[in-house]
């Protein structure tokens, strides 16, 4: 049966190494432990292209041959969230020299223009330039604010409707949505209270027939104006 040690009982194994070392060799105990802990390799995984994880590993290349016990992980943190297409991560020591990271592409969500230039926006929030090929993603028309969009699509989520289904949304500097959905029909959203008109617009759709019906106004709490 193989015995399993844990991270710290490792150490220990290490450090017990390196006093047998200093005791044939004869060398310097604090050069010893320096080298042996100094970061050599940061081990990338993800899901996307062998371009990108290089392209992250390089940024990482600075802190190389620093301490492993000593690095400061917002610094790593602080460099991988400056790639804009990371969405979720992970960060691992393995002793005595290696740093494991595993990452995933933050997922595209919506596409805007700014100063005649195509973004996208990924699903944490950032701006990401890039051409993207075949997908069908929304657009962003107006003064985009990606929190305000982010907090508009979780609201569209919770209320049990298809993202998808919504092909425009525009922003209004009041902080007021108007949303096209499928078959050009223009919904109106008032500044409050997104949880109640997305609930109500749900209900419409389930049980109105919405042929003839280009605007749906729900801008006025307890009301609907259809049109």
């Amino acid at each position: 049966m193989m015995l399993q040690l844990t991270g710290r009982q490792k150490i220990y194994c290490y450090l017990f190494l390196i006093l047998i070392l200093i005791s044939f060799h004869n060398i310097n105990f604090s050069d010893s432990v320096n080298s042996l802990f100094k970061i050599k390799e940061f081990n990338i995984h993800s899901n996307t292209n062998e371009s990108l994880n290089k392209e992250i590993s390089e940024s990482l290349y600075q802190f190389k041959d620093l301490n492993i016990f000593q690095i400061n992980p917002d610094e790593i943190k602080k460099t991988l969230e400056s790639f804009n297409y990371i969405g979720n991560y992970k960060i691992k020591k393995k002793y005595p020299s290696l740093i494991n990271i595993e990452y995933e592409k933050t997922k595209i969500i919506a596409y805007y223009f700014e100063n005649n230039q195509k973004f996208y926006l990924g699903e944490n929030g950032k701006k990401i330039k890039k051409k993207i090929i075949g997908d069908s993603l929304p657009l962003i028309i107006g003064d985009v604010k990606p929190e305000n969009f982010l907090d508009l699509r979780k609201e569209i989520i919770l209320n049990k409707l298809n993202f998808n289904d919504f092909t425009k949304f525009f922003s209004f500097k009041s902080n007021r949505w108007d949303l096209e959905y499928k078959n050009n029909i223009i919904i109106k959203l008032p500044i409050d209270n997104l949880d109640l008109s997305l609930n109500l617009f749900k209900e419409i759709i389930e049980k109105l027939d919405l042929e003839n019906i280009n605007i749906i106004d729900l801008r006025i709490k307890n009301n609907v104006i259809l049109s």
